[in-house]
């Protein structure tokens, strides 16, 4: 019998615990989250696959695989070389990453490459709180 409730007792003290992974990903209301940008190499296949191929139209997304998320934003065919996607700031806010970008453009008098481009970006977050993508 005493067994039992020992066990049970200790069942319940570490099913009421707060885990190493939830200490981790512990942030504050407005406190900025690290990021890294990285590239089609350093993604894992399936989200390389996605990000090498859906990259005509505009489209963000975020896949959370391990511990991590992965969030790729595309802004789809431009006519001309010279733009750009720049991630401005990944924060905390209402229980979410909220990852802010801008799109660069060339200058109105810029020299730029006459061909179709597709730019994009894709950053890792080391976190598994839902992510909002905004533009700025």
């Amino acid at each position: 019998m005493k067994k039992w409730i020992i066990m049970l007792m200790s069942f319940l003290l570490s099913a009421c615990s707060v885990s190493k992974a939830e200490k981790q990903y512990a942030y504050k209301e407005g406190e900025p989250i690290a990021y890294e940008l990285v590239t089609a190499e350093q993604l894992p296949q399936h989200v390389k696959a996605l990000y090498e191929k859906q990259h005509k139209q505009f489209q963000t997304y975020a896949v959370q695989q391990e511990g991590v998320t992965y969030v790729v934003i595309h802004l789809g065919e431009r006519r001309t070389g010279g733009y750009g996607i720049e991630v401005i700031d990944v924060r905390y806010e209402k229980g979410k990453a909220i990852v802010s970008y801008k799109e660069r453009k060339p200058a109105p008098n810029a020299i730029v490459t006459q061909a179709l481009t597709y730019p994009k970006v894709a950053i890792k977050i080391k976190t598994t709180i839902p992510v909002e993508i905004k533009s700025k």
